[in-house]
Parts: C-alpha cells; structure tokens; sequence
C-alpha cells in the first residue's frame, strides 16, 4: 500500500470514541504512513473586551488545552506506524475551510472523519468536504472496530471504478485479506415494453450485459491473487441496491470512486455517494485521485 503516506485525522471531543483514531491507526500500519496531522476545529466565539479584562481566567489559550486533550486522545486510541511523524494542530474558523486548507498545506492523501451512525447536521460538512477535498476520504462510524474483512466495491466499470478497485486490492493485500465483491447495480429501461420482451426477459438482458462488462473490466485488474466476486444486482435505486448486499454479505468496509467530469478540475462524487456518506453505519472510503480539483478549492479558500 503505496498510495497513504500523509493522514489528517479530524477529531472532535464531543462523544469522542477513539473509533477514527484507531482505524487511522491501522491504515498507518498497513500503509507504513510518514505523517498523520490530527486537526481540532472550534468555531470562533466573540468575546467582549472588558469580558475578557473582568475575567482573564474564564477562557485558556484555544490552541494550547485543545493540544493536550488531542494528544490525550492520541495516547489513549492511536497505535499506528511506529515510524510516523505525530503532528496537532488547532485552527479557529470554518471547519470545512480549515480543513481544506491543511489538506493542502500538508499535501495530504487521506482525510480521516469520524461520524455518528445516525445521519446528523455534521453530515453536511462531510458532503462538502467530500466534494472539495484534493484527496480521498474515510468516514468511520462511531463505535467501529479498527479492522475489516469483508471488502465491497460498487462498480460500473469506468476508469474511476478501476481506481476504487487499486486501492480494494492495495488493502487486501497488505491486510491479508483474501476476497473482495464487487457490486454491479443493474436496471431495466423504462422503455423496454417497445422491444416485446417481458420485464424479467429484459433484465436477464441487462444482467447479461453486465456480466460481459465485468469480465472485460476485470481483466485490466492486478487482482494480486486476491480473490474477486462479482454481484449482480437489479434494483432501481443503485443506493439502495448497495445497501441491501452490504446487509446480505456482512461488508465491513465499502469502497466507492468519485465521479469524474469533464468540464473542469473538480470531482463529482455523485447522489449514491453522497446518499451513503450520510447514511451508511460501516466505514466508507471514498476514492479520489490525489489533486484532483485543486484549482476549485485553491478559488475556495481565497473566498
């Protein structure tokens, strides 16, 4: 595993269970990581002059009692590479820009967030971050164990798939995990009445199409002896579909591609995606190419 070297760990102390901290801290070992940043956010809070004159004492450095209890948190949860850098940092302001802004600094490749399993107002900055962010992101649910075994892959066979399957690999492999599905969520066209086949003829149809597209797909895989299982699923809603296999297979981690665009350097991740960051109660990491979108957020952060 080649591509992780430099994390950023967001950490939050509300109802902080260690959960993101130790899954960053597998990654790191899995991945022989250089450097992992562990970032506090807090917002802004105006405090009156002579407030602060009447009561010097009520309100300690920011920076420096956010440190100690981040490297608290650190002592207590993380175990990673013994050969990485630890570094903590606070920063005062928009959480979604102050993260972005020390992704870029930092020149990071992961972008580590903890999340409740129940979809919360936090869910937005994960969409946003998810979206502007120059590198790829793991959303880890509260209470989540730093391990996994049961790897899924929701493919439709383009390039940003493929990249979705490297990483899939890159983790099996060092992991020492010896499978992974890949997931092909399939519909049949609301037209297919016009052709005079049967709405279960169509769907083998599509089902055969698909099965055709994978194997043609597969094949540019370095698969590395790992074993890959295709699913094939019929189901309108694609969320839905992956939702329903990562209950029917016990999947412990789901690994998704962003979607790429043409017009511009940004990335859509997509409705599916987005409708799992919020939703999803097992890890979900969500793959982009390092860089990606960097002229959009280098305008962000000069707004």
């Amino acid at each position: 595993m080649y591509r992780y070297k430099r994390l950023l760990v967001g950490v939050s102390f509300a109802s902080q269970d260690g959960s993101s901290i130790r899954y960053a801290a597998m990654i790191s070992r899995l991945a022989k990581s250089e450097k992992i940043t562990f970032v506090h956010v807090v917002s802004k809070v105006d405090i009156p002059e002579d407030l602060l004159e009447q009561y010097p004492d009520l309100f300690p450095p920011i920076d420096e009692y956010s440190q100690q209890e981040m490297e608290a948190l650190v002592k207590e949860y993380f175990d990673g590479h013994p050969g990485a850098q630890l570094e903590y940092e606070v920063a005062e302001g928009s959480p979604l820009i102050e993260l972005l802004r020390r992704t870029k600094q930092e020149k990071i490749d992961l972008i580590v967030m903890r999340k409740r399993r129940k979809p919360t107002a936090s869910g937005t900055l994960f969409g946003k971050l998810a979206r502007e962010a120059p590198c790829s992101l793991l959303f880890i649910p509260e209470g989540t164990g730093p391990q996994f075994t049961n790897i899924l892959v929701p493919t439709d066979f383009s390039e940003n798939s493929m990249d979705a399957m490297e990483v899939a690999v890159g983790l099996a492999s060092a992991s020492g995990t010896p499978e992974i599905h890949c997931l092909h969520v399939y519909d049949v066209p609301i037209g297919y009445y016009k052709t005079g086949k049967s709405h279960e003829e169509f769907a083998e149809i599509m089902k055969g199409h698909a099965e055709k597209n994978y194997q043609e797909f597969i094949k540019k895989v370095d698969l590395r002896g790992i074993a890959a299982t295709p699913i094939f699923k019929l189901e309108e809603k694609e969320y839905r579909g992956i939702e329903e296999v990562i209950e029917e297979h016990g999947i412990d981690l789901l690994i998704v591609g962003a979607r790429g665009r043409k017009a511009g350097a940004g990335v859509l991740l997509g409705s599916v995606t987005e409708h799992l960051i919020q939703t999803t109660t097992i890890p979900l990491l969500a793959v982009k190419k390092k860089g990606t979108g960097m002229s959009l957020l280098d305008a962000l952060l000069r707004l």
